[in-house]
Protein backbone atom coordinates (compact mmCIF):
# COMPACT_ATOMS: atom_id res chain seq x y z
CA UNK A 1 0.00 0.00 0.00
CA UNK A 2 2.99 2.54 0.50
CA UNK A 3 4.04 1.74 -2.75
CA UNK A 4 1.12 2.19 -4.26
CA UNK A 5 0.86 6.01 -2.52
CA UNK A 6 4.43 6.78 -3.42
CA UNK A 7 3.63 5.60 -7.28
CA UNK A 8 0.52 7.63 -7.02
CA UNK A 9 2.48 10.93 -5.68
CA UNK A 10 5.43 10.90 -8.25
CA UNK A 11 2.68 10.79 -10.89
CA UNK A 12 0.79 13.67 -9.54
CA UNK A 13 3.34 15.85 -8.83
CA UNK A 14 6.37 14.53 -10.82
CA UNK A 15 4.28 15.26 -14.66
CA UNK A 16 4.20 18.90 -14.16
CA UNK A 17 7.60 19.45 -12.90
CA UNK A 18 8.38 17.55 -16.45
CA UNK A 19 5.97 19.93 -18.42
CA UNK A 20 7.88 22.75 -17.00
CA UNK A 21 11.18 21.90 -17.95
CA UNK A 22 10.09 21.42 -21.94
CA UNK A 23 12.72 23.41 -23.63
CA UNK A 24 11.45 26.19 -25.43
CA UNK A 25 12.51 27.96 -29.06
CA UNK A 26 14.92 30.98 -28.46
CA UNK A 27 13.09 33.27 -30.89
CA UNK A 28 9.51 33.06 -32.92
CA UNK A 29 8.76 33.96 -36.32
CA UNK A 30 6.38 36.30 -37.10
CA UNK A 31 4.21 35.68 -39.81
CA UNK A 32 4.05 39.33 -42.41
CA UNK A 33 2.59 37.84 -44.83
CA UNK A 34 1.03 33.76 -45.17
CA UNK A 35 4.54 31.82 -46.60
CA UNK A 36 6.61 35.16 -45.19
CA UNK A 37 8.19 34.83 -41.61
CA UNK A 38 10.37 37.52 -40.05
CA UNK A 39 12.40 36.79 -36.94
CA UNK A 40 15.44 38.52 -34.92
CA UNK A 41 17.22 37.33 -31.90
CA UNK A 42 20.60 38.66 -30.21
CA UNK A 43 23.56 36.48 -29.84
CA UNK A 44 26.74 37.04 -27.06
CA UNK A 45 29.95 37.04 -29.53
CA UNK A 46 33.49 38.43 -28.12
CA UNK A 47 33.44 39.91 -24.50
CA UNK A 48 30.19 41.71 -24.04
CA UNK A 49 29.31 42.41 -27.43
CA UNK A 50 26.66 41.22 -29.06
CA UNK A 51 25.18 40.62 -32.70
CA UNK A 52 21.43 40.75 -33.94
CA UNK A 53 20.78 38.60 -36.27
CA UNK A 54 17.85 39.55 -39.05
CA UNK A 55 16.08 36.57 -40.74
CA UNK A 56 13.33 36.12 -43.16
CA UNK A 57 12.14 32.99 -44.75
CA UNK A 58 10.21 32.79 -47.93
CA UNK A 59 8.22 29.43 -49.00
CA UNK A 60 9.40 30.00 -53.36
CA UNK A 61 5.85 28.55 -54.35
CA UNK A 62 4.25 31.79 -53.07
CA UNK A 63 6.35 34.29 -53.91
CA UNK A 64 9.15 34.93 -56.61
CA UNK A 65 12.71 35.63 -55.93
CA UNK A 66 15.48 37.47 -58.33
CA UNK A 67 17.88 38.95 -58.91
CA UNK A 68 18.05 42.97 -58.95
CA UNK A 69 20.89 45.08 -60.25
CA UNK A 70 21.80 48.73 -60.04
CA UNK A 71 20.97 50.76 -63.59
CA UNK A 72 23.60 51.45 -66.14
CA UNK A 73 23.95 54.99 -65.08
CA UNK A 74 24.92 54.20 -61.45
CA UNK A 75 28.55 53.89 -62.27
CA UNK A 76 28.79 53.73 -58.25
CA UNK A 77 26.42 51.16 -57.61
CA UNK A 78 23.47 51.68 -55.31
CA UNK A 79 21.51 50.95 -51.98
CA UNK A 80 19.63 47.72 -51.69
CA UNK A 81 17.28 50.03 -49.78
CA UNK A 82 17.04 51.89 -53.31
CA UNK A 83 17.20 49.09 -55.85
CA UNK A 84 14.18 47.13 -53.26
CA UNK A 85 12.00 50.03 -53.46
CA UNK A 86 12.84 51.05 -57.31
CA UNK A 87 11.86 47.38 -57.97
CA UNK A 88 8.39 47.61 -55.76
CA UNK A 89 10.25 43.75 -53.55
CA UNK A 90 9.15 42.91 -50.29
CA UNK A 91 12.37 42.47 -49.52
CA UNK A 92 16.05 42.71 -50.91
CA UNK A 93 19.94 41.35 -49.84
CA UNK A 94 23.15 42.59 -50.96
CA UNK A 95 24.34 39.73 -53.33
CA UNK A 96 27.34 38.61 -55.34
CA UNK A 97 30.86 39.99 -55.45
CA UNK A 98 31.78 43.47 -57.68
CA UNK A 99 34.83 44.85 -58.92
CA UNK A 100 36.23 48.43 -57.19
CA UNK A 101 35.07 49.77 -60.79
CA UNK A 102 31.43 48.43 -59.90
CA UNK A 103 31.00 45.53 -62.15
CA UNK A 104 29.46 42.58 -61.17
CA UNK A 105 31.34 39.01 -60.62
CA UNK A 106 29.87 35.85 -60.97
CA UNK A 107 26.87 34.30 -62.18
CA UNK A 108 23.43 36.41 -62.37
CA UNK A 109 20.36 34.82 -64.30
CA UNK A 110 17.43 37.44 -64.16
CA UNK A 111 14.03 36.22 -64.90
CA UNK A 112 15.41 32.88 -66.36
CA UNK A 113 17.77 35.27 -68.45
CA UNK A 114 21.79 35.02 -68.12
CA UNK A 115 23.01 38.93 -67.20
CA UNK A 116 26.34 38.05 -66.05
CA UNK A 117 28.70 35.37 -66.68
CA UNK A 118 29.87 32.08 -64.43
CA UNK A 119 32.81 32.63 -62.39
CA UNK A 120 35.23 29.95 -62.59
CA UNK A 121 36.39 30.35 -58.75
CA UNK A 122 36.15 26.67 -57.01
CA UNK A 123 35.20 27.83 -53.42
CA UNK A 124 32.53 30.35 -54.41
CA UNK A 125 28.94 29.08 -55.25
CA UNK A 126 25.70 29.32 -56.60
CA UNK A 127 21.93 30.10 -55.31
CA UNK A 128 19.60 28.71 -57.59
CA UNK A 129 15.84 28.56 -58.13
CA UNK A 130 15.16 25.94 -60.73
CA UNK A 131 11.19 26.13 -61.09
CA UNK A 132 10.14 26.61 -56.92
CA UNK A 133 13.12 24.26 -55.70
CA UNK A 134 16.10 26.28 -54.41
CA UNK A 135 19.46 24.73 -54.13
CA UNK A 136 23.18 25.51 -54.15
CA UNK A 137 25.78 24.23 -56.23
CA UNK A 138 29.31 24.55 -56.77
CA UNK A 139 29.96 26.04 -60.14
CA UNK A 140 31.55 22.48 -61.90
CA UNK A 141 28.41 21.09 -60.88
CA UNK A 142 25.82 24.00 -63.01
CA UNK A 143 24.18 23.59 -65.56
CA UNK A 144 21.55 26.37 -67.00
CA UNK A 145 18.56 25.07 -67.23
CA UNK A 146 14.99 25.64 -69.36
CA UNK A 147 12.83 26.25 -66.45
CA UNK A 148 15.45 28.13 -64.10
CA UNK A 149 14.43 31.23 -63.05
CA UNK A 150 16.94 32.85 -61.49
CA UNK A 151 20.38 32.17 -60.21
CA UNK A 152 23.75 34.34 -58.12
CA UNK A 153 26.91 33.64 -57.58
CA UNK A 154 29.34 34.23 -54.18
CA UNK A 155 30.32 31.87 -51.68
CA UNK A 156 31.50 29.86 -50.16
CA UNK A 157 29.15 27.52 -48.91
CA UNK A 158 28.46 27.29 -45.36
CA UNK A 159 26.01 24.31 -44.72
CA UNK A 160 26.24 20.99 -46.88
CA UNK A 161 23.96 18.76 -46.24
CA UNK A 162 23.86 19.87 -42.65
CA UNK A 163 27.46 19.77 -42.45
CA UNK A 164 30.17 22.55 -41.65
CA UNK A 165 32.71 22.73 -44.07
CA UNK A 166 36.24 24.24 -42.81
CA UNK A 167 35.57 27.65 -42.92
CA UNK A 168 38.11 30.73 -42.66
CA UNK A 169 38.37 33.29 -39.66
CA UNK A 170 37.39 36.84 -39.86
CA UNK A 171 34.84 38.52 -38.04
CA UNK A 172 32.83 41.26 -39.72
CA UNK A 173 29.02 41.66 -40.84
CA UNK A 174 27.96 39.02 -42.55
CA UNK A 175 24.50 38.02 -45.14
CA UNK A 176 23.77 34.54 -46.05
CA UNK A 177 21.24 32.61 -48.09
CA UNK A 178 20.32 29.02 -47.14
CA UNK A 179 17.29 26.15 -47.62
CA UNK A 180 15.56 24.44 -45.16
CA UNK A 181 14.85 21.45 -45.22
CA UNK A 182 11.20 21.75 -46.19
CA UNK A 183 12.48 23.49 -49.27
CA UNK A 184 11.71 27.40 -48.16
CA UNK A 185 14.58 29.77 -48.41
CA UNK A 186 15.82 32.14 -45.89
CA UNK A 187 17.85 34.95 -45.96
CA UNK A 188 19.66 36.55 -43.09
CA UNK A 189 21.97 39.60 -42.40
CA UNK A 190 23.62 40.24 -39.31
CA UNK A 191 23.90 44.13 -37.38
CA UNK A 192 26.38 45.36 -34.73
CA UNK A 193 29.38 43.07 -33.61
CA UNK A 194 30.61 40.48 -36.41
CA UNK A 195 30.31 36.86 -36.42
CA UNK A 196 32.66 34.41 -38.56
CA UNK A 197 32.16 32.30 -40.73
CA UNK A 198 31.85 29.70 -38.87
CA UNK A 199 29.63 31.40 -36.06
CA UNK A 200 27.27 31.85 -39.22
CA UNK A 201 27.32 28.61 -40.49
CA UNK A 202 26.54 27.53 -36.80
CA UNK A 203 23.08 30.09 -36.60
CA UNK A 204 22.44 28.96 -40.16
CA UNK A 205 22.16 25.21 -39.36
CA UNK A 206 21.17 24.81 -35.92
CA UNK A 207 17.79 24.19 -34.56
CA UNK A 208 15.66 27.11 -33.09
CA UNK A 209 16.40 25.77 -29.78
CA UNK A 210 19.85 26.27 -29.92
CA UNK A 211 19.36 29.56 -31.53
CA UNK A 212 19.46 28.64 -35.15
CA UNK A 213 18.04 29.05 -38.53
CA UNK A 214 17.68 25.26 -39.56
CA UNK A 215 18.70 25.27 -43.05
CA UNK A 216 20.29 22.21 -44.35
CA UNK A 217 21.90 23.84 -47.05
CA UNK A 218 23.57 27.64 -47.03
CA UNK A 219 26.04 30.04 -48.80
CA UNK A 220 27.59 33.52 -47.48
CA UNK A 221 26.92 36.00 -49.36
CA UNK A 222 29.28 38.99 -49.91
CA UNK A 223 29.43 40.12 -46.29
CA UNK A 224 31.51 43.39 -44.61
CA UNK A 225 30.43 46.76 -45.34
CA UNK A 226 28.29 45.03 -48.37
CA UNK A 227 25.75 43.81 -46.18
CA UNK A 228 22.85 45.47 -46.14
CA UNK A 229 19.22 44.43 -45.48
CA UNK A 230 15.61 46.14 -46.48
CA UNK A 231 12.11 45.29 -46.48
CA UNK A 232 8.45 46.69 -46.77
CA UNK A 233 5.60 44.37 -45.99
CA UNK A 234 2.64 46.17 -45.10
CA UNK A 235 3.01 48.26 -42.07
CA UNK A 236 6.31 46.43 -41.32
CA UNK A 237 9.17 48.25 -42.44
CA UNK A 238 13.16 47.50 -41.92
CA UNK A 239 16.70 49.28 -43.20
CA UNK A 240 19.60 47.51 -42.05
CA UNK A 241 22.12 50.17 -44.43
CA UNK A 242 25.38 48.96 -45.23
CA UNK A 243 28.91 50.66 -45.68
CA UNK A 244 28.80 50.50 -49.14
CA UNK A 245 27.02 50.70 -52.49
CA UNK A 246 26.67 47.32 -54.22
CA UNK A 247 25.86 46.20 -57.73
CA UNK A 248 22.91 42.71 -57.41
CA UNK A 249 21.03 41.34 -54.61
CA UNK A 250 18.45 39.35 -54.47
CA UNK A 251 14.78 40.47 -54.27
CA UNK A 252 11.36 38.86 -52.92
CA UNK A 253 8.19 39.94 -54.66
CA UNK A 254 4.44 38.89 -54.64
CA UNK A 255 3.02 36.56 -57.40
Amino acid sequence: MKRFFFMLLVLVVGTPLLGHASPKPTYVWNQLREGLRYTSFSIAVEGDQRTTVHAFAIDPHRFRIDVVTAGSSETTGASIATLGARHHALVAINGGFFTPGYRSIGLLVQNGKTINRLHQTSWWSIFTLDGATPSIKRPQDFAVTSTMRMALQAGPRLVVDGRIPRLKGGRTARSAIGITQGGHVVLVATEGAGLTMRELAERMTWSRWQGGLECDHAMNLDGGGSTQLWAKVGKFNLTLPGFSTITNGIAVFPY
